[in-house]
């Protein structure tokens, strides 16, 4: 009861702090934009203007009278805000898996939203840092990209999860899973995180708490995803009604499963970029100097990849590693071209990502695996912000969270990363503010 009340006094004050600090947003009239749509897969020039925070018309000109900010985007494409829905705000780590740059979660917040990830999805950190922030962010007390989390993640004992020093939710048995559901569910989670790898051999929750844990979550009406390490992993959460599993096992998908997660509406969150950068950050020396990654993280991270060290263990794994990566992509390519939605995630906090900047990585990723760049923007953006329950686009009634490019995603991926604006919740984010602010904690 005593935590029922505290965590209810801290919405409230939360609640209080947004209508005390809340400013009207800003007008602005967008023209001569080539707008990306995504979900449709159309290209189409034309103008947008954006009110409290909506994207009201797509009218001709601006309206008599407008008195807001007005944007000249000849030249540029605009495309919705992206969307990463698996990292970890602990920060990134070196390439021996050290956190040697550590900002807290509204530094991560911040860094995302410089690098145009307008929301994210955090499954897993310590609970109540995690519930603080979210509710302090959601307040409007916090600058970054619109924080999701999953709080907290269910394990077993002495499961993955655990190794971390901090604290999961332990469900050894079904009525454990339950109990804990219930628990959570008083915090209101986005969503619930469950680690499941039985059918690769290791420590874990088993099939029956698995099920549990899923039929738990769906009568309190709270989406899951179910980090897999194989296969089976997959089908069993994808058979007990998980809302999505993610990572992309070892080995060749079997083709019935990809085609039981579109019947069952199951999406994959295939987290590239942990499978297959890290090695890229070693041998390709322009992925780590790209300016966006330069911005994004300190010199002693990029530089962990130079070393000697590093580069021989890398080079003795080379081989294996791209015939890991090929099946991989065959993987990810057979859910799609099943008709299974891929949605963007990239697991940052973890070797071989880099907060914000793995996104657009795992755009690359997703390309070279087969998909194409709209399959893949879609996964990204319209596709990702629908499962956190958001509208994105580029189309009157979506949320005017949006990010102007100065070259077309169509015709490469990569220039995803080259920004000229974000626009979140209507009003254009001071970039330049926003990286070299305390919270961001860089120090290059």
């Amino acid at each position: 009861m005593l935590r029922q009340m505290a965590t209810a006094l801290i919405i409230c004050v939360c609640a209080l702090t947004a209508l005390m600090t809340a400013a009207p947003t800003e007008d602005l009239y967008l023209t001569n934009a080539t707008l990306v749509d995504p979900a449709a897969r159309q290209l189409q020039r034309g103008n947008l203007l954006i009110r409290n925070g909506r994207i009201e018309a797509a009218p001709s000109k601006a309206p008599a009278g407008f008195i807001g900010r007005t944007l000249d985007l000849t030249g540029k494409w605009v495309i919705p805000g992206l969307i990463d829905l698996h990292t970890h705000t602990y920060g990134n780590v070196d390439s021996s898996g050290t956190p040697i740059d550590r900002p807290n979660p509204p530094g991560v917040a911040v860094r995302m939203l410089y690098a145009g990830v307008t929301a994210f999805l955090d499954l897993f950190g310590a609970e109540e840092e995690q519930f603080t922030t979210r509710a302090q962010q959601r307040a409007g007390a916090l600058d970054g990209a619109d924080m999701f989390s999953s709080l907290s993640c269910i394990t077993a004992t002495g499961a993955h999860g655990t190794e971390y020093g901090l604290k999961p939710r332990i469900a050894d048995s079904p009525e454990e899973a339950i109990r804990q559901i219930e628990s959570l569910k008083s915090r209101q989670p986005d969503v619930i995180k469950i680690i499941y790898e039985r059918g690769a051999g290791k420590r874990s929750i088993d099939q029956e708490t698995l099920v549990a844990a899923v039929s738990a979550a769906r009568r309190n009406d709270i989406k899951t995803i179910v980090h897999v390490a194989s296969w089976q992993d997959a089908r069993d959460a994808v058979e007990a009604g998980a809302s999505a599993v993610t990572h992309t096992p070892a080995g060749l998908i079997p083709a019935d499963l990809a085609r039981l997660m579109v019947a069952r509406k199951v999406a994959s969150i295939p987290t590239l970029t942990l499978h297959t950068d890290a090695l890229q950050f070693v041998f390709d020396r322009t992925v780590l100097e790209s300016p966006l990654a330069r911005a994004l993280t300190t010199s002693a991270v990029i530089n962990s990849y130079r070393s000697s060290e590093i580069v021989s263990q890398a080079a003795a794994i080379r081989d294996q590693n791209d015939e890991q990566q090929t099946v991989t992509f065959k993987s990810v390519k057979a859910m799609a071209d099943a008709g299974a939605r891929i949605l963007v995630g990239t697991d940052s906090g973890s070797i071989g990502t880099l907060q914000g900047y793995s996104v657009h990585r795992e755009l690359v990723k997703l390309v070279g695996a087969g998909l194409s760049p709209w399959q893949a923007l879609n996964a990204a953006t319209t596709d990702a912000a629908a499962f956190l329950g958001r509208t994105y686009g580029v189309r009157p009634g979506s949320e005017a969270t949006l990010v102007v490019l100065d070259a077309s995603p169509i015709e490469d991926v990569r220039n995803t990363q080259r920004i000229a604006y974000v626009i979140h919740h209507g009003a254009v984010v001071d970039r330049a503010r926003l990286i070299a602010s305390k919270v961001a904690g860089l120090s290059n």
